[in-house]
């Protein structure tokens, strides 16, 4: 091997690892993929059916310019890279505005994102009458073909099975250390994706994210039925291989796997209640018979993705005397941060649309490539917001 080619590792085999696999590419950097299930996208990107639309908020916040930007960027490599002929889809989504506050919300959101027609605008969404935003590009999409697409393009070396045990930077700060189920692998990057399973990393288990339970049912299409996926708290998608899906319940505190046949009676109850029109003309169902999937997403406390280097705590000066110091001073806490090692989490119900863009990101900072947002948006992914926000509340020392 070319000792001037740099390696990364990446853990993780879901949309976000696959993601970060894709922007190694695009650098040329070898990338090794890790994961302990025995292949990729085996927990919220294994769900039959996701839709891909982006977040918007009344005004232009960090939060809803970097979905903007993410849904874009993933309309991007969808033409560029050909994907609509490789992954099983269906074009269109509308956001139901059924109450006085969500309409006030995203029919201003259009004006004050300046967003042209062809990305969204406001129509009525037929069958249940009510105005709605409606992405005409956005789509009801396979995660699991989606996340197999984006690694057969990126085509690393993959390593399923392999769980990460531990992992250290050396002293000089040159390399990475990863002890796996499989050996030991020296990178020069190491980018952690693995969801939830960083509660188990003393690196990042300080973190505020968090475990949430969702629970999807999957039926045969029905006829008549809605060619556009519609979202309206729940989610209905368009058909992809003769099936939909209904979704997601939504639950942080009962953690179990088994499916709860009373939330799949719940999902149906509320989609006939939102779309009678969609659903009476299919007769009486029984949704407890219907298959059903529980997964897993990992969301953080503001429900923002973590993109960036991730700190090192164990160099961070938390002494009385150094605290103070800042305090008297009104200076803002010096964060070090691991020179090689990047986290991409949080990405919750998102995950389709903003991993992507997200990865881009996240693989600019860590090689020190030009920056491709803007410095509000960086700022509102790093995970130090979450720190310094502990500190300002005096909770770290």
């Amino acid at each position: 091997m070319n000792a001037n080619v740099k390696k990364a590792v990446v853990v993780g085999a879901g949309i976000s690892g696959a993601s970060i696999c894709f922007a190694l590419k695009k650098r040329n950097i070898q990338t090794i993929l890790l994961d302990a299930e025995s292949g990729p996208a085996q927990h919220a990107s294994g769900n039959p059916i996701g839709v891909v639309y982006p977040f918007l908020t009344k005004h232009k916040l960090a939060e809803s310019e970097f979905s903007l930007a993410a849904f874009q960027y993933f309309l991007s490599i969808w033409e560029d890279f050909h994907l609509k002929s490789l992954v099983p889809h269906a074009d269109g989504i509308y956001f139901l505005m059924d109450t006085d506050t969500a309409y006030d919300r995203y029919s201003n959101a259009i004006k004050s994102h300046q967003i042209p027609d062809n990305v969204a605008s406001e129509k009525i969404e037929p069958f249940s009458s009510l105005p709605a935003i409606f992405f005409p590009n956005g789509k009801s999409v396979s995660p699991v073909d989606l996340t197999k697409q984006i690694l057969t393009i990126s085509n690393p070396e993959t390593k399923y099975s392999c769980k990460l045990h531990s992992w250290e930077e050396t002293e000089n700060e040159e390399k990475v250390i990863c002890q796996t189920s499989d050996g030991e692998i020296q990178c020069d990057y190491l980018f952690l994706s693995q969801g939830y399973q960083f509660a188990n990393d003393p690196h990042s288990n300080w973190l505020p994210l968090q475990k949430v339970r969702g629970q999807i049912l999957k039926f045969p299409e029905k006829k008549p039925t809605n060619t556009h996926g519609i979202l309206y708290g729940d989610y209905i998608t368009s058909a992809i291989d003769g099936y939909q899906v209904l979704g997601a319940t939504f639950d942080e505190y009962k953690l179990e796997e088994n499916p709860r046949p009373e939330e799949s009676i719940l999902l149906w109850q509320k989609l006939t209640k939102m779309l009678p029109n969609l659903s009476e003309p299919w007769g009486p169902q029984n949704p407890s018979l219907f298959p059903t999937r529980v997964s897993y997403r990992t969301q953080s406390q503001d429900r923002h993705p973590v993109v960036g280097k991730l700190p090192n705590m164990s160099k961070l000066d938390l002494s009385v005397k150094y605290q103070n110091v800042l305090r008297n001073g009104k200076k803002q806490m010096d964060i070090p941060y691991y020179k090689s090692v990047g986290i991409l989490n949080g990405l919750g119900s998102r995950g389709l649309t903003h991993a992507l863009f997200a990865a881009e990101i996240l693989v600019s900072e860590m090689i020190e490539d030009q920056k491709i947002t803007t410095e509000s948006i960086s700022k509102s992914l790093k995970p130090d917001r979450f720190l310094l926000r502990m500190w300002k509340r005096e909770q770290l020392t």
